[in-house]
């Protein structure tokens, strides 16, 4: 064999290599299951994929929190179970592409994404009973939106 094809056998065996690894590591990401649990055990959740909610599970306790603080702990519940699929990803990855500039990447945009998620919640749903307008102004849960003082159908 010359050293043409020994190369080009070479490169073969790689690419081969690289497209057994690839298909591994799309499987393991097809089957992972991102999963957290509120701090009191009231909210837990599991992740599918792409972030979608598979389960949300309530404790009898959670009923007990009233809307808003039950609302806060489902929200921060899911973003740290989207904390936990980023994490898997990447560990999913890794062997696949090595500590590389897609690597460097990829984790870019992953705390870009957690960082907006983050940001872009509500304080409505961290429970202060407030969320921003599009104005900017703080708006409590029983006002309208109205700048006249609120509903008359109160």
């Amino acid at each position: 064999m010359d050293r043409a094809q020994e190369w080009l056998a070479d490169y073969t065996r790689r690419v081969g290599d690289i497209q057994r690894r690839a298909a591994q590591t799309q499987e393991q990401i097809k089957n992972l299951r991102a999963r957290a649990a509120s701090p009191d055990g009231s909210v837990s959740v599991v992740l599918a994929p792409g972030g979608r909610l598979e389960e949300l599970r309530l404790a009898p306790r959670a009923l007990e929190l009233g809307h808003q603080r039950l609302a806060a702990t489902i929200t921060q519940t899911v973003q740290a179970a989207h904390a936990e699929a980023a994490a898997q990803t990447q560990e999913a990855l890794l062997p696949l592409v090595g500590e590389s500039d897609a690597m460097d990447f990829l984790r870019d945009q992953i705390g870009a994404a957690m960082d907006e998620e983050e940001d872009g919640h509500s304080s409505a749903a961290n429970g202060t009973g407030e969320e921003r307008t599009h104005g900017g102004r703080a708006r409590a849960d029983d006002d309208d939106g109205e700048s006249f003082g609120g509903s008359i159908l109160r």
